[in-house]
């Protein structure tokens, strides 16, 4: 317990850039990967909502970086932030723990009829996200 309080003490101590710093590089894979699939599926950002448009119709979350359709609305953007703070939580296995199984997940629903959002890495970021379905 002692380690856990020295360690909030000194997250405490930083300032708001350090931790920004730190957090990207604890998510550097996914934040690598994020800016690939921007540069490729030329999404433009909003910067007031911190969130990256395509025309593409996917939705991803990689580590800082929301990628979504323009035309989907609140709840999909919602989920991808519950997928944002999966990916702040498990920092570099996210890819393998959440990403991974994610899209296998969504390419089975595409030959297979099923609730997607019941599998529990997608329940999980609907709860992060306060999305209820």
């Amino acid at each position: 317990m002692k380690l856990i309080g020295k360690f909030k003490n000194w997250w405490t101590s930083l300032t708001s850039k350090q931790k920004n710093v730190i957090l990207y590089i604890w998510q550097l894979p996914q934040n690598l990967l994020g800016l690939i699939v921007i540069l490729f599926s030329r999404a433009w950002h909003i910067k007031e909502i911190d969130t990256w448009y395509t025309n593409g119709n996917f939705g991803v979350s990689l580590g800082h970086y929301i990628i979504i359709n323009k035309n989907r609305g609140e709840i999909t953007l919602n989920h991808e932030r519950g997928h944002q703070k999966q990916s702040l939580m498990l920092g570099p296995v996210y890819l393998v723990v959440i990403g991974l199984p994610s899209v296998l997940g969504n390419i089975a629903r595409r030959a297979y009829s099923f609730d997607y959002y019941s599998l529990p890495w997608e329940a999980w970021a609907d709860r992060l996200g306060g999305v209820k379905r």
